[in-house]
């Protein structure tokens, strides 16, 4: 199926929606207590311009990228998190744009993100507003979800069920070959990577696609281009297929790496790393003269790891010892010539994390004393300090006790 898009049109209407309809939403955590043995500790997520916070009580906290607009103007709101009152007992909650989708405790999946309301078109006045989730009625009895343009759930039988909404969504499908996985994860591009019990990584890719930029022809004179007035055009096949497929190279595998980036990583169980896809900037771990590699290799220099978040500048990686280290650019940082990304640097200034996640250019996490902690870019709000300066070292938003 071939889908021609002018090139550009859907940043800038993401960009446009996101600063008339948000820009900085809120931000104050009041008790993510250190939880009780029993119960799960907090944990964050972030992707793009918003942060997330889950308490061990299953309560949600959401800050960044949101405002109204009075009069026309864009009012960004008090960037403290703000507690999601209609939100209750969420076993999970996972990210893709402002879009999320939520796993309750008693299995349930739902759909939930922030909507736009127009309440005066004469002076182009909008509130930005939280509706009540809408629960997904073909998904039930789900233990895990993973986020992404292509979404993925595991059942308590150790199914896998896939669903793509922005491209030809075609429903809820389970996977023919997995009963078994553990962990799942969106893989960046249009894929899902899956954990197996036996420590195997397979993976389910939803559609190929070629994106080519040939020149525009008269109908599209009215649009706007790049200077030579060519557009994309998307060739875009979809996969028939619902088995996935084995990645070759890898075995005892116990986690997979979580975030928006074209790397990926999977932590083997004596905390070793192996890695592949895009290496942009030396996120991979790889020289920057490298960059892409199909098939998993070992990232040298790194042990002891417990989780990793990605995105398409950074990869941070969270070590047994509650320690942070970084590859690709620092977080929030995007200098212009920079060769030393491969090199893996420490994050000063937070120790014992439990939970860290990247946004577009920023990081949330949390320690084990239930502090909640932020750096990077602030611009609509993503830290949480209420002041939208961007800051390169964490900063405490909240003393939790």
């Amino acid at each position: 199926m071939k889908i021609n898009a002018p090139k550009g049109t859907v940043a800038k209407l993401r960009w446009s929606i996101l600063f008339a309809a948000g820009l900085a939403l809120a931000l104050s955590v009041p008790a993510l207590a250190a939880p009780k043995p029993d119960m799960k500790p907090p944990t964050v997520i972030a992707y793009d311009y918003h942060s997330v916070a889950q308490t061990s009580d299953g309560l949600i906290w959401y800050w960044g990228g949101v405002a109204d607009v009075i009069k026309g103007k864009p009012t960004p709101r008090d960037n403290t998190p703000e507690h999601m009152k209609n939100l209750k007992d969420v076993a999970e909650i996972q990210a893709f744009r402002d879009n999320h989708i939520i796993l309750k405790k008693d299995g349930t999946v739902w759909e939930w993100g922030p909507s736009w309301k127009v309440n005066s078109v004469q002076i182009f006045e909008g509130t930005t507003e939280f509706p009540e989730p809408k629960r997904i009625e073909e998904l039930s009895n789900i233990v895990k979800i993973a986020g992404g343009e292509v979404y993925s759930a595991i059942d308590k039988d150790g199914a896998v069920w896939v669903w793509h909404p922005l491209v030809n969504y075609n429903g809820y499908h389970k996977l023919e070959n997995i009963n078994d996985a553990t962990d799942i994860s969106w893989d960046g591009k249009a894929g899902v990577h899956i954990l197996r019990e036996d420590g195997t990584v397979w993976k389910w890719t939803a559609y190929g696609e070629d994106i080519k930029f040939v020149l525009a022809d008269k109908q599209f004179r009215t649009h706007k281009f790049t200077e030579n007035n060519s557009y994309a055009v998307r060739n875009i096949e979809m996969n028939p297929s619902y088995s996935a497929i084995k990645i070759e190279g890898l075995k005892n595998v116990v986690a997979l790496s979580k975030g928006q980036g074209k790397q990926n990583f999977a932590i083997a169980k004596d905390g070793t790393v192996w890695g592949w896809g895009k290496n942009f900037r030396g996120n991979l771990g790889l020289p920057e003269e490298t960059e892409i590699i199909d098939q998993p290799v070992k990232i040298t220099g790194l042990s002891d790891v417990s989780s990793i978040a990605t995105n398409g500048l950074s990869t941070l990686i969270l070590k047994k010892d509650g320690s942070l280290m970084v590859l690709g650019n620092n977080i929030g940082d995007y200098p212009v010539e920079f060769k030393k990304g491969h090199e893996i640097r420490r994050i000063v200034g937070i120790e014992k994390v439990i939970s860290v996640s990247l946004g577009d250019q920023h990081a949330v996490a949390i320690t084990e004393d239930g502090n909640l902690w932020a750096w990077g870019k602030n611009n609509a709000g993503q830290l949480g300090d209420a002041s939208f300066k961007d800051s390169l070292t964490p900063i405490l938003v909240k003393k939790m006790q």
